[in-house]
């Protein structure tokens, strides 16, 4: 199977676009970072439910009202005129942003997604978080009220943020000096340069994150915590395969590595939740599904620890990689895993980065259409994202330009 990237921040400083349409006037575009009804496996391998059947022989998505053919790419539906009539959006929408820019919280709150996934801070570091004022404003502005996830990596590293002393590393973006390094800290990430492995489950790198007992000690869940969001976004909970595998060194056996990833989310949920006191504080963990498996890819008791301390799950590239299908074999896995999630009432997001960069419906909504009627057949809420996967821009794709969906949809629960 097939590791979903995770996203991590790259360029703070570009600025923030509402796109409808592919031509990105005056947007930055720095470099990369960063329900009902479901599917389930049958005796020929076959995902389906009552909307929706993925055939594993060819990868083809089919019910009565959209048909995807894997050889040409193409997408019909009968109802899918643009005027978004061929597909049922009974879902909120999603929008994921980690570079947030110089855009106002005036400007995000007029959005019309139920759902943000925002980086807290413009600039990647305290001095440009947002404040409890612009959430609130973010939250209540516009058609629709939000519900707003702070991104939190907890699995690695970043030297752009206020914790990371640049002392500890050999240069700019250098690995870690041996003896000067704090023992948590693992080796550089090379897909994402200035971004480090850590050991998660130790207790400094935990407190860097978390804070004290005795009250806000401005750490980054603390700051998350005081601006008022309604829950945390957490990135490379897939660390535990590193530290299992040969990469880490085999530092720790699967199981050990899933028990400690298990337990430092539940830390986080319990931190915010009793310490902070926050009731209803939300955790997302972002991919890595499978965590709810033991080495027998079995449920067990860590399972269900692990669904008590989270409100639902975050997956990216989940039916496509970029614009390019994902093999059928790979969605039916980690549909297996999101079913559970789903059927025990966790929230589902899923992002897949299938929009060509400069996209229009005649080179994009083929995808769109599939990917919606696949994401919102499953109960999940999908958002539609760039292929260059910088999430500095919120993608707009109305049914009146051509799109057979609304991004995001014109309703509110």
């Amino acid at each position: 199977m097939s590791v979903a990237i995770s996203r991590k921040l790259a360029v703070m400083l570009g600025s923030l676009c509402v796109v409808a349409t592919p031509i990105l006037v005056g947007c930055a575009t720095g470099g990369g970072g960063g329900g009902t009804a479901g599917g389930s496996e049958n005796d020929n391998g076959t995902v389906a439910n009552e909307n929706a059947a993925v055939d594993n022989e060819n990868g083809a998505a089919t019910n009565e009202n959209v048909a995807v053919d894997n050889e040409n790419g193409a997408a019909t539906n009968e109802n899918a005129s643009g005027d978004g009539g061929g597909i049922v959006q009974d879902q909120p929408g999603l929008m994921y942003v980690l570079q947030p820019g110089d855009m106002s919280a005036e400007e995000l709150g007029e959005t019309g997604f139920a759902w943000m996934i925002l980086e807290p801070s413009r600039t990647g570091d305290a001095a440009g978080e947002f404040t409890a004022a612009d959430i609130e404003a973010i939250r209540t502005g516009g058609p629709c009220p939000k519900t707003i996830l702070a991104y939190l990596s907890v699995g690695e590293a970043e030297d752009y943020r206020d914790y990371f002393d640049p002392e500890w590393v050999d240069g700019d973006e250098g690995p870690p000096i041996s003896g000067v390094a704090p023992e948590w800290l693992g080796p550089t990430n090379p897909d994402w340069l200035g971004n480090y492995k850590v050991r998660y489950w130790m207790a400094e790198w935990q407190s860097l994150m978390l804070g004290t007992a005795d009250g806000p000690n401005k750490t980054p869940l603390d700051r998350i915590i005081d601006a008022g969001f309604d829950g945390v976004y957490l990135d490379i909970i897939d660390a535990y395969y590193f530290w299992s595998e040969a990469e880490g060194g085999f530092e720790l056996s699967r199981a050990e590595a899933r028990r400690r990833m298990i337990e430092w989310v539940q830390t986080i949920s319990a931190y915010a939740r009793e310490t902070r006191g926050v009731e209803g504080f939300m955790v997302f963990p972002q991919n890595a599904a499978d965590i709810i498996r033991d080495d027998d890819d079995e449920l067990d008791g860590l399972s269900d620890d692990y669904f008590d301390a989270i409100d639902g799950i975050g997956i990216e590239d989940l039916y496509y990689d970029e614009t390019n299908r994902q093999p059928a074999g790979d969605t039916e896995y980690r549909l297996e895993q999101l079913v559970e999630y789903r059927d025990r009432g966790k929230t589902v997001l899923v992002t897949d980065y299938l929009l060509s960069t400069s996209y229009t419906p005649a080179n994009s909504d083929q995808r769109v259409a599939d990917f919606y009627e696949r994401a919102l057949g499953a109960g999940f809420v999908p958002y539609a994202a760039t292929e260059d996967r910088e999430l500095n821009v919120i993608v707009t794709l109305p049914s009146s330009a051509g799109w057979s969906v609304d991004q995001p949809a014109d309703r509110c629960e």
